[in-house]
């Protein structure tokens, strides 16, 4: 008799409603948690549709039929992201320690070429019609990337769009001037130079196409630092005959 009233005078008074509301509220943060990880892939996910340099350079070795590929093959199959990874692609040769006949001299042209349109703002790539039609062996151009791959994934494993300002329009016109400057330096015949640049300008492109901030900011540095330690070798050759400017 007890139980029996006590049940609906307890729920007549309201002394059960605040057990639902606990439950209401759990069942909330439940739900708000399993939404959280799905939200987040799902970014994940559209950030990821367009293909990294690695794998865009992997279909580039498929074709084995061919015994060379025009500059032009080349840039067509980077795609969507070439600004970046044309820049990416063309400083390899100068990374890399070992000869790549037909490659290596089409390192400074092109280089000067894609950091000047980043100068202007242009989004997309264009070259001149006598570069596109210069054709690399396709046994170099295999060695080149397959050297460069394994460094380049494990890179991209790392490197995660972060200082997007940092590529951002504006910040890429600064970019293209000092990328500029690295490939002029590069032509110039000052030994020992060439494989540092080459090594800043690789950093920062990787950078560009990955939307990585600190990456871009690692390659400036690397390059200002190379830029300093040369004045610094050219003022103290220059003290040698005495012809060193007075500070």
């Amino acid at each position: 008799m007890t139980a029996s009233i006590a049940a609906p005078v307890g729920a007549d008074l309201g002394l059960d409603q605040p057990a639902v509301k606990n439950r209401s509220r759990s069942k909330r943060k439940v739900e708000a948690k399993q939404k959280r990880p799905n939200g987040r892939s799902k970014t994940r996910t559209q950030d990821r549709t367009t293909p990294r340099a690695s794998v865009i350079l992997r279909r580039l070795l498929k074709n084995e039929s061919r015994k060379s590929l025009t500059i032009e093959e080349i840039v067509s199959g980077l795609g969507p992201r070439s600004m970046s990874t044309s820049l990416m692609v063309f400083s390899i040769p100068e990374v890399l320690p070992i000869p790549i006949p037909g490659l290596s001299t089409a390192v400074v042209i092109p280089t000067g070429i894609i950091s000047y349109q980043m100068i202007r703002g242009q989004e997309d790539l264009s070259l001149p019609r006598w570069l596109l039609e210069r054709s690399v062996p396709r046994s170099a151009f295999s060695a080149c990337v397959n050297t460069i791959l394994p460094f380049l994934e494990k890179a991209e494993g790392k490197v995660r769009p972060r200082w997007r300002w940092v590529s951002s329009r504006a910040a890429k016109r600064f970019i293209g001037f000092f990328v500029l400057l690295m490939a002029a330096i590069i032509a110039l015949p000052i030994p020992f130079t060439n494989m540092p640049f080459a090594i800043a300008i690789f950093i920062i492109a990787l950078g560009l196409a990955e939307e990585d901030g600190a990456l871009i900011c690692l390659g400036l540095l690397l390059g200002i630092a190379l830029i300093a330690l040369i004045g610094v070798a050219a003022f103290g050759i220059l003290s040698l005959f005495g012809v060193a400017p007075q500070l």
